[in-house]
Parts: C-alpha cells; sequence; structure tokens
C-alpha cells in the first residue's frame, strides 16, 4: 500500500471518526504497541509473522500486512 492511498484511508477514518488522520494513525499506534507488548507467548508468535523495519511495527506497515493476509483467504 502506498503512502498516499493510506494516507486516504487515514483520512476517510478520521472524518467518520471526527478527528483528523494524524489522530487516527496514533490511536492506531498506541493499539499496535499495547499488542505488540504483550508477553503471551501466541500473541508474541503473531507478531513475529508482521514484517517490519524499526524497532516496533507501524500502522502502514500492520494494514499492510492484514490486507495481504486477508487476500490470501479470499
Amino acid at each position: 500500500m502506498r503512502k498516499r492511498k493510506f494516507n486516504k484511508v487515514m483520512n476517510t477514518i478520521g472524518k467518520g471518526e471526527g478527528i483528523s488522520s494524524k489522530e487516527v494513525e496514533k490511536e492506531i499506534q498506541i493499539a499496535i504497541d499495547s499488542g505488540f507488548d504483550n508477553p503471551d507467548p501466541a500473541v508474541r508468535a503473531e507478531w513475529e509473522k508482521v514484517p517490519f523495519k524499526g524497532e516496533r511495527p507501524t500502522p502502514q506497515e500492520v494494514i499492510e500486512y492484514l490486507c495481504k493476509e486477508m487476500k490470501k483467504k479470499q
């Protein structure tokens, strides 16, 4: 997913929620961080499947991964 398309998705969600796209991205990152820090081995195993470049996954990386996984299951 290109950054432009990702930004469009964030804008659409933000409009629906009455918040900015940056706030949407911030809230998604908070949820990612919470899940990523979960010590449960089963949860950790799922996070290991998500490709990311930095210290932890970004909203764009997680959404790209989830989209690819959903396409595989169609």
